[in-house]
């Protein structure tokens, strides 16, 4: 389904499972309101169509509705990452197909809760890099206590000295995979990376940190967002709050999107890389699964390579 606003002839395109819908631009040009049979969204902020936004609804065609708001959400969301981050991604990659190159390790820290889901991403993957070296830090890790995690990512002093017990040296990589980008944890990392003369490359989310206020109890006390110090930044479009889907009845969303959006990063990263490492001439090192004939023989070679190197190998 496709409406037009006739004064500024922007496009929208709505989700197939919304049957019937009118448009009213009236009330505000650059955030027009889509009226459906029992359903209110917004759309169009800024002017620019990214993905509709239900204020308001009772989801009367249940689960079917339920899931069809969620994919189409995730879709879009996913669409507007590939359009957007091209170009910060095949610079990333040029600068891992650099470190493979030179045979140096890529360091990656997820920090905590689920952000390390993406440490985890990066790490031992069937058709990922085997040059990974996961910062893992356990008493962040969810296993240890959901609560636990979270207070001592909230901890200074601590994510610097996660890094540095890793001795990284000047001129690797260290790859921060925080969905939130804000935390203690996160920012004593980058800025100790940054101290070590590693360059930073960070998967994170710019809608969330930029909408959290600058006094919120979880940020580190400069204030500052790990987009703020990262030499590279993919922007990994996770929506403030995470949760996309509102809930009936507490009003609390529902329908969590950032273990697959920051997944599609790392994947996406890791591919480029292989092209970027093919351009030059340079063997990537690859994993392949060990549930296949022939990848133990394979993965052999990578496990003598890197097993002395990488602490979790």
């Amino acid at each position: 389904m496709i409406a037009v606003n006739s004064k500024s002839a922007i496009r929208y395109e709505f989700p197939l499972w919304l049957k019937s819908a009118k448009v009213d631009f009236r009330r505000n040009q650059l955030a027009p309101v889509v009226l459906g049979e029992d359903q209110i969204f917004r759309i169009g902020e800024g002017g620019v169509f990214r993905r509709l936004r239900v204020l308001n609804t009772s989801f009367s065609s249940g689960t079917a509705g339920l899931s069809g708001w969620f994919f189409s959400e995730v879709q879009s969301l996913l669409a507007a990452l590939h359009r957007d981050e091209s170009e910060t991604i095949a610079r990333a990659a040029q600068l891992l197909a650099g470190q493979i190159r030179d045979d140096r390790l890529i360091h990656v820290f997820g920090v905590g809760g689920h952000s390390v889901i993406g440490c985890e991403e990066f790490f031992c993957r069937a058709g990922g890099l085997a040059c990974i070296n996961p910062m893992f830090e356990a008493s962040l890790l969810l296993s240890s206590g959901g609560m636990k995690s979270t207070m001592i990512e909230r901890v200074p002093g601590v994510g610097d000295k996660i890094v540095r017990s890793h001795a990284p040296e000047a001129g690797e990589v260290l790859i921060i995979t925080s969905i939130y980008g804000m935390n203690a944890a996160t920012i004593d990392a980058a800025l100790e990376a940054k101290r070590l003369g590693l360059k930073v490359i960070a998967i994170t989310s710019r809608d969330h940190a930029s909408k959290t206020p600058a006094d919120f109890v979880a940020r580190h006390p400069s204030r500052k967002n790990l987009f703020d110090i990262a030499d590279l930044t993919i922007d990994n479009h996770v929506p403030h709050g995470d949760a996309i889907v509102p809930g009936e009845g507490s009003g609390q969303k529902i329908g969590a999107t950032s273990t697959i959006l920051v997944s599609a990063c790392v994947q996406w990263l890791c591919m480029e890389t292989v092209r970027a490492c093919e351009a030059m001439g340079v063997p990537a090192p690859v994993w392949q699964s060990a549930n296949t004939v022939g990848g133990d023989e394979r993965n052999a070679g990578y496990i003598r390579k890197y097993g002395g190197r990488v602490r979790c190998l």
